[in-house]
């Protein structure tokens, strides 16, 4: 009896280091986590100018307000978090910064000076893979997203101040296309329509908007986990609003086009 216990045990040790590296070589046992993402800082450098105007009033063309050549200064928290295994993905970004220089019209007239205002905004997006190429070097994905945006004007001529209080709310359809060039270098493309956004400008509201966005990143990974990246950025919301000319009552059609563009710096945290 002696015997057979010894040999139970000797048979027990010799087949233990077997069964502890079939457990935990075993994939079901131990797996990663689908999920990644990603937390940085952006500092946006742009430029802008927007008129909202009327080309036809009267047979000749009105302009209400003008602004050109203005210089902002804007930091950006930006964020991604994506789930891998289900291809789906959520990402952000609040930007808040300081329009700094420009020139402004106001009913055919230049302003003395153009003041500085705050410029401040919201983009949240959600989406999903929808294809990948090369090997999973290139990737195409599609997004549905939402966007706040509040761009004010203040000016002044003579003793007289003109402030005119400008939001949009909008709504994006887009795609991104996304790639590696290198082992530590890749590349990020987005396009986004905007079919719809409601704009208002002082106590007007818009009767219809449109508009076209797009960002452009090439980012260089210096670790792991941290990469910098410089690209672009370029928007452009037009919105149209119908009023009545007090004197006859006669309709009157104004249209708002404005462009914001410029480069983009970032420093991104991974995880």
């Amino acid at each position: 009896m002696t015997r057979f216990f010894l040999s139970l045990a000797a048979v027990t040790c010799l087949a233990t280091p077997s069964l502890a590296a079939d457990l935990y070589n075993d994939p079901a046992l131990y797996q990663t986590s689908g999920l990644r993402g990603s937390i940085g800082l952006r500092y946006w450098y742009s430029k802008s100018r927007s008129d909202l105007d009327n080309s036809s009033f009267q047979g000749s063309g009105f302009d209400l307000s003008s602004t050109d050549d203005v210089t902002s200064h804007t930091a950006e928290l930006v964020g991604t978090l994506e789930d891998v295994t289900a291809g789906t993905f959520v990402r952000g970004y609040v930007g808040l910064g300081r329009n700094v220089s420009g020139s402004a019209n106001y009913l055919g007239f230049e302003m003395d000076q153009k003041e500085e205002t705050t410029l401040s905004y919201v983009v949240v997006d959600g989406g999903w893979q929808l294809a990948q190429f090369a090997g999973n070097n290139v990737r195409l994905k599609g997004f549905l997203g939402y966007q706040y945006l509040s761009d004010d004007v203040s000016m002044t001529y003579g003793s007289g101040r003109y402030e005119q209080s400008r939001d949009w709310h909008a709504l994006r359809m887009g795609l991104t296309a996304e790639g590696d060039l290198a082992s530590r270098v890749g590349w990020s493309v987005d396009l986004a329509g905007v079919p719809w956004n409601y704009n208002k400008v002082g106590d007007w509201e818009s009767n219809w908007s449109y508009g076209v966005e797009a960002d452009a990143m090439l980012n260089v990974d210096l670790t792991q986990n941290w990469q910098l990246g410089v690209g672009g950025r370029y928007w452009w919301l037009k919105s149209n609003f119908d009023r009545r000319y007090a004197v006859t009552g006669e309709k009157v059609v104004f249209d708002q086009n404005y462009h914001r563009y410029g480069l983009l710096l970032e420093s991104r945290y991974q995880f």
